[in-house]
Formats: C-alpha cells, sequence, structure tokens
C-alpha cells in the first residue's frame, strides 16, 4: 500500500529547501542544516548576560578599590604634612613619602581616566622608590646583610624595569 510520505534521498533539490539549509549553516564550520554541539566560541544568550553582570560587578568594585586608595593616599599626605609641621623638620624619608604618595594618586588616576589598566613600570618604580625609603628612613636600626639584602632587591627591581623598557621599544618596533 502506498504511503503520502516521500523518501527525502529520492526527491530533487528543491530551491526553497536549499535556501533554508542555507540559513541554517553554522558559520564556524559550515555545516549545513544539521543541528549540532555549539562551539566553544559561541556563547549562549544567558552567559553572555552573566558575563556582562559579573564584568559590571566587577568594574564596581574596582571603582571602590581605587576611590578607597585615593582617599588613603590623600589621607596620608595630609598625614605626613601634618607630622612634618607639627615636628618642625622635613627629612627625605618624609619627602620620599610624600612621593610615593603622589605616584600612587597618578596611579589610581591612570587606571580610573586613563587607559583603566596600570602600566607594568609604575608599581616597579614605586617599589625602587619605597625600598629607597626603607634604606634612608632605618639606617640605623638595619645590619649590613639587611642593607646589603634591600640594595640588590634595589638593583633586581631596576633590571626588571630596564628589562621591561627595551621588550617594550622592540614589540613597538615590530
Amino acid at each position: 500500500m502506498p504511503t503520502n510520505e516521500k523518501n527525502p534521498a529520492s526527491e530533487a533539490p528543491n530551491h526553497q529547501h536549499d535556501q533554508h539549509d542555507q540559513s541554517n549553516t553554522c558559520g564556524l564550520c559550515s555545516i549545513v542544516g544539521e543541528s549540532h554541539a555549539p562551539h566553544p566560541d559561541e556563547h549562549s544568550p544567558k552567559l553572555e548576560r552573566a558575563s556582562h553582570t559579573f564584568n559590571l560587578w566587577l568594574t564596581y568594585a574596582q571603582a571602590a578599590a581605587l576611590c578607597a586608595i585615593a582617599l588613603a593616599a590623600v589621607g596620608g599626605i595630609g598625614q605626613a604634612i601634618y607630622e612634618m609641621i607639627a615636628a618642625r623638620d622635613i627629612s627625605l624619608g618624609d619627602l620620599l613619602m610624600l612621593f610615593l604618595y603622589v605616584e600612587i594618586l597618578s596611579m589610581v588616576k591612570g587606571a580610573s581616566l586613563g587607559t583603566r589598566e596600570i602600566p607594568i613600570h609604575t608599581p616597579i618604580a614605586l617599589a625602587i622608590v619605597a625600598v629607597s625609603r626603607y634604606i634612608v628612613v632605618d639606617v640605623e636600626h638595619i645590619t649590613a646583610v639587611t642593607t646589603l639584602c634591600t640594595a640588590g632587591a634595589i638593583l633586581l627591581l631596576v633590571f626588571a624595569l630596564w628589562l621591561i623598557q627595551k621588550t617594550g621599544r622592540k614589540i613597538m618596533a615590530s
């Protein structure tokens, strides 16, 4: 008894059917008309919304942390100035501390208003000043071995800074 069902393999290609298959073509692997597992590069709308929400919360957390750092740096500047006025003395350690606070503020400014990234050379330069300040301020209380180790740390940081700047120029040139 004949059935009304048609055998898809025996059908002649239908132009309208071909257009439908092309609209179902996977853009990444050119599979036509078949459903298959999504590729790792494809994202579901739920995943994209969750990713956007997570990114938004991280942006808010970053902004809050940058505000806290800026307020702490401004407070540190005020405290350092107050202590210099109260002591009626300005030492090299005090000036280096003020310099550190100002550099921290400039990093916050660059991170919040600039590229939203902190260049790696900035914290390295701050670490050099901080370790130098440690040697200057605590020169009476540190041993020769500690002085040698902190000087080695400064040398290592300077080498890292030089290496970053040298490789950065090579990357820019290429």
